[in-house]
């Protein structure tokens, strides 16, 4: 939390013409971030449809259980 605090700060210092700009680099930020999760849910769809390498991932498995 120092770093949000601190970062406020320094946003406190800067012109009040540059808070528009501020606002502007934050929403790109929060778009990067929402753009990132969707990537993440989009992987993990795609990888639970893989059912051959879900079939191979449990051939491992199971050869490894049976081996101890």
């Amino acid at each position: 939390m120092a770093e949000r605090a601190e970062l406020l700060k320094e946003i406190d210092k800067l012109p009040s013409k540059y808070f528009g700009e501020v606002f502007d680099f934050v929403g790109y930020l929060q778009q990067k971030g929402h753009n990132e999760k969707d990537n993440d849910v989009d992987a993990y769809k795609a990888m639970a449809a893989d059912t051959e390498r879900k079939q191979e991932a449990g051939e491992w498995c199971n050869a490894f259980f049976d081996i101890q």
